[in-house]
């Protein structure tokens, strides 16, 4: 990626230099005063001008001052500058767990391997609203694709992967809330679920992976099964660094460990959230309390749209539902009939959840009861 003036004042923003700008607006300062070492004030300028040639040494001299002010390589400055549009997982193995400064490649494979898996999930249910699915598509898989494997960090043995997200270019309005970047939506979803894990270790019960919203789907737990049985590493520690150019305001999730002690649990849930995929027989009893058609009210027998109801029923296994029902043309305007006198519908089908929703699928022609 190459820097740009943008990367460059973005990075120096967020590292806490301040901005000023001459009276006729043709020059920019950023200035650092103090701090990191410095024994005076550190000082960058950027002039607005259309010359190509100075903007592009005034981003080279602007480049070699960062880097002495914090003593970084080419190859990390680069790194720092151009990552801020991107989130990290950032994976740190244990020193307990590395032989001689490395780990065996077919962890490290098998860890990448899970990790895109585990994204690729997460985008699905992003993408979908569903908790469990046959295979990701293709928009789910390019996502996985476009993130980035990145530059390993200081300390104990770390594996970087980055989420892209790109920078914040909205307009700052106050009754306009930003639109937060799939890439983001991508990264919570891992980690409320990673969070609902250790909740549900602690309590001994899968139902907090379960009942979390925008939290884990049958695959990531699938994913998270594999890391921990194909690298052979009992303890991974997770940690997210998220991008200061969206929701800057929002902290970072909690650190997480993909834990050994996990495992049964996981696929537990991996097996119980899978097991929504099957519908179930029944026949749903309730009161219409919603109409909706994508036509026009002369053409409710028009038979390529949908015409949908949806009614409140009392499940015996799941309690009180609202159930959402495809219906026939007939069957649709007989329960906009039944709706006005207060008839309750009652019609079988396939039950099916789908994220917190529940649908009835394959539904046959309605009966209407009056009470």
């Amino acid at each position: 990626m190459k820097i740009s003036r943008q990367n460059i004042e973005r990075y120096l923003d967020d590292r806490g230099w301040k901005r000023q700008i001459s009276a006729d607006a043709s020059l920019i300062r950023y200035q650092l005063n103090g701090g990191e070492g410095l024994n005076g004030a550190v000082n960058i300028f950027f002039s607005n001008t259309d010359d190509l040639e100075v903007r592009a040494n005034e981003v080279v001299a602007a480049l070699e001052v960062i880097r002495q002010v914090y003593s970084l390589s080419e190859p990390a400055l680069r790194a720092g500058l151009t990552s801020l549009a991107f989130d990290k997982i950032l994976a740190t193995i244990p020193d307990d767990y590395i032989k001689n400064e490395s780990i065996e490649l077919r962890a490290a494979r098998s860890y990448l391997n899970g990790m895109k898996g585990l994204i690729a999930a997460s985008a699905m249910s992003e993408l979908t609203g569903e908790r469990t699915f046959r295979r990701t598509n293709k928009e789910a898989s390019d996502y996985a694709d476009r993130c980035r494997f990145a530059h390993t960090f200081k300390g104990s043995f770390g594996l970087a992967i980055e989420s892209p997200v790109g920078f914040n270019d909205q307009a700052e309005l106050a009754f306009i809330e930003p639109t937060i970047p799939f890439g983001r939506k991508v990264i919570r979803r891992i980690a409320n679920g990673l969070q609902s894990v250790v909740k549900s270790f602690s309590e001994d019960s899968v139902s907090p992976i379960l009942e979390a919203a925008d939290g884990l789907n049958a695959s990531m737990c699938s994913e998270l099964v594999n890391i921990i049985d194909r690298t052979e590493i009992p303890r991974i520690d997770i940690a997210f660094v998220l991008s200061p150019e969206w929701e800057p305001d929002v902290p970072a999730p909690p650190s997480f460990q993909i834990d050994a002690r996990y495992r049964e649990l996981l696929k537990d849930a991996s097996a119980r959230l899978a097991a929504e995929d099957d519908a179930q027989p029944v026949t749903v009893v309730g009161r219409i309390v919603n109409l909706h058609a994508d036509l026009d009210p002369d053409d409710l027998l028009d038979a390529d749209v949908d015409r949908i109801v949806q009614a409140n029923w009392d499940s015996p296994e799941h309690g009180l539902i609202r159930v959402s029902i495809g219906l026939s043309p007939a069957g649709y305007l007989a329960a906009v009939e039944a709706h006005g006198k207060g008839q309750l519908i009652s019609v079988q089908g396939a039950l099916r959840r789908k994220s917190r929703s529940w649908i009835l699928q394959d539904a046959q022609e309605p009966r209407f009861i009056q009470i």
